[in-house]
């Protein structure tokens, strides 16, 4: 008891309908607002510390920095994120995630094994200029202020793009 809440600062109001059909059922479905409501007394009601943290790219980040780490599903490490950044934690872009985007870009190129032969497995056009994108914002991403971090167009955003596309 006695510990803090954090929740993902979430936005599924009626101003995002009319995007497409699936979120717009998804969204009227789903009672988030009653349930931060509902979270939020009962928070008041036993006097615990109640913080609420963007969401953006904590999935990404928990995908490339802590699934492998601590082997549980993505969800978790997601959750993860979002308890390191309640408490005002950095992420940072490690060694280890610099080395694994050299490799990838290394295999679709062929530079490891050029002889086999790769239909659909080579490098398209959007994902080379993805890896354009990294090698600009790799090297200077741990210098950045939180906020740029998490801007939509950080290293993050074109990690989930390579990732969603390598798979």
């Amino acid at each position: 008891m006695g510990k803090p809440i954090v929740l993902e600062d979430l936005d599924f109001g009626k101003d995002r309908l009319d995007t497409n059909k699936k979120f717009n059922r998804m969204a009227s479905n789903f009672p988030f607002a009653k349930m931060v409501g509902a979270v939020c007394r009962r928070v008041a009601k036993e006097g615990m510390p109640f913080k609420a943290v963007p969401a953006r790219h904590t999935s990404t980040i928990g995908y490339w920095k802590y699934m492998k780490r601590y082997a549980v599903p993505v969800h978790c490490v997601a959750a993860l994120s979002i308890g390191r950044r309640a408490m005002g934690f950095k992420e940072r872009v490690t060694k280890e995630l610099e080395q694994l985007v050299a490799r990838i870009k290394r295999n679709l190129t062929r530079e490891v094994n050029p002889d086999t032969p790769g239909e659909g497995k080579g490098m398209t056009r959007g994902v080379r200029a993805c890896l354009r994108r990294l090698d600009r914002k790799l090297p200077v991403y741990n210098g950045l202020a939180p906020w740029q971090q998490e801007a939509y167009c950080s290293v993050w955003h074109d990690l989930k793009q390579l990732a969603l596309s390598v798979r």
